[in-house]
């Protein structure tokens, strides 16, 4: 049991994603269109047109940003105890933003890191939780759910000591609800 728990532990801050493909052909089309620090990346709990209203005047209220938003929704995998899975990205325009529908994920902070390098956002803005850290270390580890942001954090940081000094990473802005 101890050594299922430290497996999964390490497995948690890796990406554990072989591949990514668009779902459709619009998909296709508009992926090129959110690469290369084109856009701001926010993930978002529901992909609602108010959710993301909502919480796209909250950003630009609090934070100076210009330029299009990609919201970003994960649908996790039913069986989650996969280590790795493809995702499925359906994109798609509205107004000026972006709204991208992942399927497949095992974990969602993995999911957003993974398509963060992916994309290279000019910025990731990621909610946190009022939730205490060690319930919401369990919950990540047991369920791929949790405090999102923080881990999204770790990973990236555990990528970006593989990678070339003279990457241009993205500003991440931590959030609470």
């Amino acid at each position: 049991m101890l050594a299922s728990a430290l497996s999964r532990s390490i497995r948690s801050v890796e990406f554990r994603i072989p591949h990514g493909y668009f779902a459709d052909a619009e998909s296709w089309r508009l992926g090129p269109e959110t690469q290369g620090k084109k856009v701001h990346l926010v993930p978002i709990p529901s992909s609602s047109a108010d959710a993301r209203r909502k919480l796209r005047t909250e950003i630009v209220k609090h934070y100076n940003v210009r330029g299009p938003f990609l919201f970003l929704h994960v649908n996790l995998l039913d069986n989650r105890s996969e280590f790795s899975a493809p995702l499925e990205v359906s994109l798609r325009k509205d107004g000026d933003d972006y709204v991208a529908e992942v399927f497949g994920a095992i974990a969602i902070a993995n999911t957003i890191a993974y398509l963060s390098e992916s994309i290279d956002p000019k910025s990731i803005f990621i909610g946190l939780t009022r939730r205490g850290l060690m319930s919401q270390a369990v919950r990540y580890l047991l369920f791929g759910e949790g405090e999102t942001g923080l881990m999204v954090y770790t990973i990236l940081l555990r990528y970006w000591d593989w990678t070339p000094e003279d990457d241009v990473r993205p500003l991440i802005f931590l959030m609470s609800d």
